[in-house]
């Protein structure tokens, strides 16, 4: 046994080489790498099938999904073609309006790293409650005269779900096309049987990229946790909401579920199309870049001006992290957050601080009723410095807060489906609606405030008292905070 221990610990010290220099390969950010090399340590051999199945962008590096994204990137620039010309044109327009002028280079910032095309000819309705959102979609579920295309990261088995189904297969009856694109993770416990009796009435679903599949286990990671839907290209969906009945009534769990979601009418619809189309065709190769799915829009210059943003692991460009920080940064008097998880990554983080340390107001609303602990324990470790720079943190008490906003200045704001965290910069599939419109983010600053009476406020007082052996499972949380 002694002469094996010297073999033991060549061994492992090769073990520990290989894995770092394949973690180096990567590039990843460095408090990413050293926290899978904290698991490689920990989990040796273990913490490589890890990295394997959990860890490695392997989609972006895989010549097939370069190749399908050459293709549907061509397919999308002339589908919209009637959109995308017009860029220079609305950007030029809008930045001669005062308040606008300055953020110019927030539509090329867009433009350049997620292809987000701007448009003006566009209704916003912002939807509070899931009670609200799901009687107005189900009421333009069972006005749908053409197709329905809805793709979301959670569909439960429930209530809610079977009114949903029943709409669906009586549209479906009537000739409507209907396709339903669901995460394999977030949609784990979706009874084999609902979906077989929407497919029996020639409702197409399936999970996006089929990520359970055998040859595609190892991108399990990156999920789609987008929640889109259109409906005859003329009405569509964006916001936190999955589909499932606590979103209406809190569930079991929680008293009640506070989210944001929006109704969206006009050209941006044309680009939810889009987004779902490409997600349809990467699960299954479906060509849907018709413009029977794509109806034109007469332009108008009276409409709120909206760029729909998209990213996902296989993206050049981290474009919604870009997007916040952005916007953080330039801010002039406040900066209002609200998301039920906060794990934000060092630039974000900084960007917080300088705006509370230059005097801004910033204040951020956070889940003080988690559903999910390692996160919620994470967050407090990032509290610290955020509140000696000044910035303000508030505990949601009424119910679950999963709402996913920015509003900066009253003047712009940020509703979609990103967190405030690392899972959402950089692993999940997220689309964000940011909206150029001082009335609508003054009304969300409106909501903002109301909520801000059912939070309560974290200090720095509160944070000197938690014992250190609170703090120290906050701190071994945070190591794992890039792997969340």
């Amino acid at each position: 046994m002694e002469q094996l221990i010297p073999f033991l610990v060549v061994s492992f010290y090769i073990y520990l080489v290989i894995t770092v220099v394949l973690l180096l390969l990567d590039n990843r950010e460095p408090s990413s790498t050293l926290a899978w090399v904290f698991v490689f340590l920990l989990f040796p051999i273990v913490g490589v099938l890890i990295y394997i199945f959990v860890g490695r962008n392997w989609r972006r590096t895989n010549r097939k999904t370069k190749l399908s994204q050459q293709f549907v990137e061509k397919q999308l620039a002339e589908i919209l073609s009637p959109l995308v010309n017009r860029q220079e044109i609305e950007i030029r327009k809008l930045s001669e309006h005062q308040t606008l002028c300055k953020k110019k280079k927030l539509f090329h910032l867009l433009a350049e790293s997620s292809n987000s095309i701007l448009t003006t000819t566009n209704d916003i309705t912002v939807l509070q409650d899931g009670h609200e959102k799901f009687e107005r979609l189900k009421a333009d579920l069972r006005e749908a005269r053409q197709f329905i295309h809805l793709e979301y990261f959670i569909w439960r088995n429930d209530q809610l779900t079977e009114e949903i189904k029943d709409i669906l297969i009586e549209r479906a009856r009537q000739g409507v096309e209907v396709r339903i694109l669901y995460d394999a993770i977030g949609s784990i416990f979706l009874k084999k049987a609902y979906i077989e009796s929407l497919r029996r009435e020639g409702i197409h679903i399936y999970p996006y990229f089929n990520f359970l599949s055998l040859f595609k286990i190892h991108t399990l990671n990156y999920r789609n946790h987008r929640k889109i839907v259109v409906v005859d290209g003329k009405v569509g969906y964006n916001g936190g909401m999955n589909m499932g009945q606590e979103y209406v009534d809190g569930g079991k769990r929680f008293d009640m579920w506070r989210d944001s979601h929006l109704r969206i009418e006009g050209e941006s619809v044309a680009v939810l199309q889009g987004v779902f189309t490409t997600s349809w065709f990467n699960t299954t190769e479906e060509n849907l870049f018709d413009p029977k799915y794509f109806p034109r829009v007469m332009h108008t210059d009276d409409g709120v001006p909206v760029q729909i943003t998209t990213s996902g692991p296989d993206s050049q460009w981290p474009s919604i992290k870009h997007l916040y920080f952005t916007l953080i940064s330039q801010a002039e008097n406040t900066v209002y957050i609200q998301s039920p998880y906060f794990v934000p990554d060092p630039s974000v983080h900084m960007a917080l601080k300088m705006a509370a340390l230059s005097g801004l107001d910033v204040r951020v609303i956070i889940a003080g009723v988690p559903d999910k602990r390692l996160p919620y324990w994470s967050a407090y470790t990032y509290f610290k410095d955020l509140l000696k720079a000044g910035v303000r943190i508030f505990h949601y008490q009424k119910g679950f807060m999963h709402a996913k906003t920015i509003m900066i200045d009253s003047e712009i704001c940020s509703v979609g489906t990103a967190n405030m965290d690392v899972r959402s910069f950089h692993l999940n599939y997220e689309i964000n609606t940011l909206i150029y419109d001082d009335q609508l983010t003054k009304s969300l600053e409106n909501d903002f405030m109301t909520d801000l009476k059912d939070s309560r406020e974290f200090t720095l007082r509160d944070y000197g008292r938690l014992n250190e052996a609170v703090k120290l499972r906050n701190s071994l949380a945070r190591l794992l905070a890039p792997l969340l």
